[in-house]
């Protein structure tokens, strides 16, 4: 799909150029109050001064390391690999622990007995996935009484595009880009608009043409909204979806369509 305010990348392409910019394989860490950070290891390359041993020593300069500082990107919400290393810190006063994975497309829950700081979460059992998420994975720390004594959560979306290459669909007024068949994970970024610096938070609404309307207000300014379209009471129809940001004159607008399913046979 896309916005129809000013022409912008579709969105499997975004998805294909955050993929360029995040090394695969980074492990996520859970940590409280929400939001991921992605480790990353750093190589120093160093020179040592030919005074202190006398002799001449020199090394070969390395690559350059890409490091993104921007905690606004939505690549930090991205999944890139099926297998993703999960770690997390222990409460003091925890013996046991929870992970729960809640996304539009199940729901799953992992124990840990005190002592397993990490796990590897591996979200669908292919390379590549079959239907797109927003998984919402929280960790819940338990003392000997069972009270909860800590929660640590992260937010993560699971789109096509960062596991293979994107398609380009270069008829304009193709229906392709307006038909959704299943749920659906839209991205945002306020620096779609050149004022993107001022924005300080998103509402992007949906309006069944003669149905229901739902608003989702998000604090941040660049990230990914999970749309529930299967098992929802949405059903078919036309959708209008309009995104703005808080801070920003900007609106993005774009019509979806759901069709029915199965086969349709007109008898004269």
């Amino acid at each position: 799909m896309v916005y129809g305010c000013a022409a912008w990348y579709r969105l499997n392409i975004v998805w294909k150029r955050c993929k360029q910019s995040v090394s695969k394989g980074e492990g996520v860490r859970l940590r409280k109050g929400g939001g991921v950070t992605g480790r990353k290891k750093v190589r120093l390359c160093a020179i040592v001064a030919a005074g202190l041993f006398g002799t001449e020593v020199w090394a070969e300069r390395s690559s350059a390391i890409l490091v993104d500082a921007t905690s606004r990107y939505r690549h930090w919400e991205t999944v890139y690999t099926n297998a993703v290393p999960l770690s997390w810190d222990w409460n003091t006063n925890a013996v046991r622990a929870s992970l729960t994975v809640v996304g539009m497309n199940g729901t799953s829950i992992t124990n840990f007995a005190s002592g397993a700081s990490n796990s590897v979460w591996r979200i669908f059992p292919t390379d590549a996935p079959s239907d797109e998420d927003i998984c919402d994975v929280t960790l819940t720390l338990y003392n000997g009484a069972d009270a909860v004594v800590g929660v640590l959560t992260s937010r993560l979306a699971v789109v096509a595009g960062a596991f293979r290459s994107a398609t380009l669909n270069a008829v304009g007024d193709s229906p392709d880009w307006s038909r959704v068949r299943k749920n659906v994970v839209l991205p945002y970024d306020a620096a779609w608009s050149d004022a993107g610096t001022n924005a300080v938070s998103s509402r992007l609404a949906i309006a069944k043409r003669d149905g229901a309307v739902q608003a989702n207000a998000v604090a941040d300014v660049a990230g990914y909204v999970g749309w529930k379209l299967r098992n929802s009471g949405w059903g078919c129809g036309t959708f209008d979806l309009s995104l703005t940001f808080v801070g920003l004159t900007n609106e993005w607008t774009a019509a979806l369509t759901m069709p029915l399913d199965g086969t349709m046979i007109r008898m004269q």
